[in-house]
């Protein structure tokens, strides 16, 4: 197996990285710090300015700052503790899925309350649409270009808000991602150990960017908790495979006590190098639902998932097809 030569001129604090990128992607595995060095010294590409006895431990430190610091954006993750690969190999399917699987760095934000978000009085839904029916996109997305909407603290909510929420159904091919929520991440006793069949969050205030103002961020921001959820690692968009395709279908008013929330059901094709396991926090039970549109149990599914499998019986839901991201928002398109 070929290296280069020894790097001249590195910054020393850079040069463990360079190591580290060189060797992990000749060896095309996840390795620990200490196997990188012992590589690097057989082929000769260490530095003689790099020294120590404990140059692996150097290492190790080096890569978990680097991932820490710039998360996604960093070359490097770890598939398994004290183990690091590149991420560019993310992708790669002739790579087992088992190293291709970043253990999360990040800090869960799923479970926080991050501030004001994206609601509707429900005076304003009242009379123009119909609850639990599917609603096209533009009846909603009027009423926004008219400035009815606001944004207020879900957790001191006013009487009559209808909350906006990104529900994302997970796709492939024709069939949707179920999976059952947990007390961890569910406390509603019509919803706590039910199936579901997607992702749900609020559409928090800094969604809204110049970027998302077609949606206000509503699809971006279940297209990020989802990517949560499932530990979906981000890789760059040009990368094989690294494109994330989401649609936004339809909405779905489901009322309540207090005004209810706003479903926007949103179609995300799974990435085909990706595949969602079963060790999830908080999601139990994962797996593929064949034909959601003739469910026979559906009272196993929760209030939520019920109105929108009811709205594939209706031919709502993308089937299937292809959906892609456009640089004005959201489309779908068939699929080749």
């Amino acid at each position: 197996m070929a290296y280069a030569q020894p790097w001249v001129g590195h910054h020393t604090v850079d040069a463990y990285l360079d190591i580290a990128q060189e060797v992990l992607r000749s060896e095309r595995r996840p390795m620990t710090p200490r196997a990188i060095m012992a590589v690097a010294y057989q082929y000769g590409i260490v530095e003689h300015r790099l020294y120590g006895k404990t140059q692996h431990k150097t290492l190790g430190a080096r890569l978990s700052v680097d991932i820490v610091q710039r998360s996604e954006r960093s070359l490097f993750f770890r598939p398994a503790p004290g183990r690091f690969f590149l991420r560019e190999f993310l992708t790669d399917t002739s790579i087992p899925e088992e190293h291709r699987r970043p253990i999360p760095t990040r800090r869960r934000f799923r479970e926080l309350v991050m501030g004001p978000a994206l609601a509707l009085d429900k005076s304003d839904l009242a009379g123009k649409v119909s609850e639990g029916q599917p609603i096209a996109p533009n009846v909603i997305f009027e009423l926004l270009r008219s400035d009815n909407y606001h944004y207020e603290d879900p957790r001191r909510r006013s009487d009559g808000s209808v909350f906006f929420r990104a529900f994302v159904c997970v796709q492939r091919n024709k069939e949707i991602l179920t999976y059952r929520l947990g007390r961890y991440r569910e406390s509603r006793d019509a919803f706590m150990h039910k199936r579901c069949v997607g992702f749900a969050t609020l559409v928090h205030d800094f969604e809204h960017t110049l970027f998302t103002r077609s949606d206000l961020g509503i699809v971006e921001s279940g297209v990020r908790a989802t990517k949560v959820d499932l530990d979906i690692p981000d890789v760059p968009s040009d990368a094989p495979g690294g494109r994330i395709d989401a649609a936004l279908s339809h909405f779905i008013w489901c009322s309540g006590p207090n005004g209810g929330d706003l479903l926007a059901v949103i179609c995300f094709e799974c990435p085909p190098w990706f595949e969602p396991t079963r060790r999830r926090l908080a999601l139990n039970d994962v797996s593929w639902l064949e034909e959601p549109g003739s469910v026979n149990n559906i009272e196993d599914f929760d209030p939520w998932s019920q109105k929108v499998l009811a709205s594939v019986l209706a031919g709502k839901l993308c089937k299937g097809g292809r959906v892609a991201r456009t640089k004005e928002g959201y489309s779908r398109t068939s699929r080749e």
